[in-house]
C-alpha cells in the first residue's frame, strides 16, 4: 500500500509540475515512467527492465498510433496543397449567403467534416486561416468565432481514425466497440457547437467590429492559397473525408490503412498538370505532414513508456491495493468518479489520454472490475474537453492568437459548459456500455 501511495504521489507531483508549466509534457512523461519503475522496484534490465521494457519497448508500444497520426497529417497537407480544403470551406460560405448565423453554422459544419480526417496544429491553422476571417468579416465576435471553430474541430476529432487508434492502443478496446462512442461524441459536439452559436448570436447580436485589428487576421489569411478544385473530379476529391470515415466504420480497417486509402483517393482525383510537378507536391506534403505530426508522435513515446511502467506485474502488484480503493465498481460510481474529476483532463492532467490519463486508465483497467469498453468510452468522452478548451493545446493557442486573445481568455467562458456536456456524455455512454 505504501509503495502504491508513493507511485501515486509521483504521478500527482509531475502532473502539478506540468500544469504549472514547469516541465513540458514531452519530458514529463518519460521521467514519470522511469520514476514509477524505480518506485515499483523494477530492475534495470530484463523482461520488466526500466531500460529494456519501459523505455525501449515503451517507445514502440504505440507505434501503430503515431504512424497513423503521421499519415493523417500527410493527408491533411495533400488536401490543403491541392485546394480541396479551401474549396470545401468557401463553398460552405457561399451557401450561407448574407446570413451570418447560417454562414457560421455552415463553416463549423465543414470544419467538423474536415477534421474527421485532418489532424494536428498545421491542419487547424490551414482550416482556421480561412474559416475565422470569414466568420469575423460577417460580424461574429472574435472569442465566439474562436470557440465555435474549436468546438467543431473537437467534434470532428471524435470520429478521426487517428484518435480512435489512440484510444484502442492505450486501453486495448476493440475499434468496433468504440465506434458508436465516437459517433455519439461527434453528434454531441455538433449540437454543442450549434447551441453555442445560437446562444452567442442571441446574446451579442452581430458586431461589425473586431477586438483584434482586421489586418492581424488578414496577414495570415492573405498568404497565397492553392487553386480550388473544380468539376466532377473536384467533387470526388472533396468527398475524401466521407470515404475515409465510411471505410473505417464499414470495413473496420486499421487507421493506417484507412489513411492510405484516403491519400490514394485524394491523389487520383486532384492530379493535374505534369506528373513530375504533382509528385513533388505529394513528397512535400509528406515532409510537411510528418513535421506537423512530430510533436504528437513525441508524446506517444512517453505515453507508451508510462503504459509499460504501469502495467508490469510488479507495478500492478504494489499499486493494486490503492487502485482497488479508488476505482469505482458500479455504473453510478463510474459516472460520479469521472464527472467530478474530468476537469483534470486540462493541462494534460490525469484524465487526458494524450497525457497522464494513459497511466490512470491502464491502472484502473488492471483492477479488472470495470468493462473495458465502458472505461474507454468515458475516458474518450473526457478527452473531448481538453481538445477543445485546454489553454495548453496547440490548436487552442493558435486559434486564440489568430483572433487577438490569449488562450486563457478565450477558453474561460467555455469551461463550465464543457464540464456540463462532458458529464452528460459520460452518463449516456455509461448507460450504453456498462
Amino acid at each position: 500500500m505504501v509503495t502504491g501511495i508513493i507511485i501515486v504521489a509521483i504521478f500527482l507531483t509531475i502532473a502539478v509540475l506540468m500544469m504549472l508549466k514547469k516541465i513540458p509534457a514531452v519530458l514529463a512523461l518519460p521521467i514519470m515512467a522511469v520514476a514509477i519503475g524505480i518506485a515499483a522496484g523494477l530492475p534495470l534490465l530484463g523482461e520488466e527492465g526500466i531500460l529494456t521494457y519501459v523505455i525501449s519497448d515503451g517507445a514502440l508500444k504505440l507505434s501503430g498510433t503515431y504512424v497513423a497520426i503521421l499519415f493523417s497529417c500527410w493527408l491533411s497537407q495533400i488536401l490543403y496543397r491541392t485546394g480541396v480544403t479551401d474549396t470545401i470551406i468557401k463553398k460552405a460560405a457561399e451557401l450561407g449567403g448574407d446570413k451570418p448565423f447560417v454562414i457560421s453554422v455552415a463553416l463549423c459544419g465543414v470544419s467538423v467534416f474536415l477534421f474527421t480526417v485532418l489532424y494536428g496544429t498545421g491542419a487547424a491553422a490551414m482550416v482556421g486561416a480561412v474559416v475565422l476571417p470569414i466568420m469575423l468579416s460577417v460580424g461574429v465576435p472574435p472569442v465566439v468565432a474562436c470557440n465555435a471553430f474549436l468546438a467543431s474541430l473537437s467534434a470532428g476529432y471524435s470520429l478521426n481514425p487517428a484518435n480512435i487508434a489512440a484510444i484502442t492502443s492505450i486501453t486495448g478496446v476493440e475499434a468496433a466497440d468504440i465506434n458508436l462512442c465516437a459517433v455519439i461524441l461527434c453528434a454531441v459536439g455538433c449540437i454543442f457547437t450549434v447551441v453555442y452559436l445560437a446562444w452567442s448570436f442571441k446574446k451579442n447580436g452581430i458586431k461589425f467590429a473586431f477586438a483584434a485589428p482586421i489586418e492581424n487576421c488578414g496577414n495570415d489569411a492573405k498568404t497565397e492559397r492553392p487553386v480550388q478544385v473544380k468539376g466532377f473530379r473536384g467533387f470526388l476529391a472533396c468527398m475524401t473525408p466521407v470515404i475515409v470515415v465510411a471505410v473505417m466504420l464499414i470495413f473496420k480497417l486499421a487507421a493506417i490503412t484507412v489513411f492510405i486509402i484516403g491519400i490514394v483517393w485524394a491523389i487520383v482525383f486532384t492530379f493535374r498538370g505534369k506528373w513530375s510537378k504533382f509528385s513533388n507536391i505529394i513528397v512535400q506534403s509528406c515532409y510537411e505532414g510528418f513535421k506537423e505530426g512530430a510533436p504528437t508522435a513525441a508524446l506517444m513515446f512517453g505515453i507508451g513508456m508510462i503504459l509499460n511502467a504501469m502495467t508490469t506485474p510488479t507495478t500492478q502488484e504494489v499499486i493494486r491495493p490503492f487502485m482497488v480503493a479508488i476505482t469505482p465498481t458500479t455504473a453510478i460510481g463510474l459516472v460520479i468518479f469521472v464527472c467530478l474529476l474530468c476537469p483534470l483532463g486540462l493541462y494534460r492532467g490525469p484524465f487526458n489520454l494524450m497525457g497522464l490519463g494513459a497511466g490512470l486508465a491502464a491502472s484502473m483497467l488492471a483492477v479488472n472490475v470495470l468493462p473495458v469498453a465502458a472505461l474507454s468510452a468515458v475516458f474518450y468522452a473526457a478527452f473531448r474537453w481538453p481538445t477543445q478548451s485546454c489553454p495548453t493545446s496547440t490548436q487552442v493557442v493558435w486559434s486564440s492568437n489568430f483572433v487577438g486573445y490569449d488562450p486563457v481568455t478565450t477558453t474561460n467562458p467555455m469551461q463550465l459548459p464543457n464540464w456540463i456536456v462532458t458529464a452528460v456524455t459520460v452518463v449516456i455512454l455509461t448507460a450504453i456500455y456498462f
